[in-house]
């Protein structure tokens, strides 16, 4: 078996290997960052066709409300008792 292996280097090895030129290198790293920045803008368009999609379902859903204000007061502002002077024990 290490026969094979050995025939096959050799003949791989046999080879001309062509010439790689000098801007090869950045030619690779260019055609990375392509992908990166088309792989980066997808997830941005996907992040905003949901957020889309959900500012319009909340829209739509909520927009036959009838908006009414509340008309009942709050428990914890209501009443001398929760007033600063009470809450320090100062009398007024």
């Amino acid at each position: 078996m290490t026969e094979d292996f050995e025939n096959i280097i050799g003949k791989i090895g046999g080879r001309d290997v062509p010439d790689v030129g000098p801007d090869f290198e950045t030619g690779v790293w260019s055609r990375v960052s392509q992908i990166d920045r088309k792989r980066l803008s997808k997830g941005r368009n996907g992040l905003a066709a949901v957020m889309l999609v959900a500012a319009l379902g909340a829209g739509v859903l909520s927009g036959g409300e009838v908006a009414m204000a509340n008309s009942g007061s709050d428990f914890l502002s209501d009443g001398s008792d929760y007033s600063p002077a009470s809450l320090l024990q100062v009398l007024p």
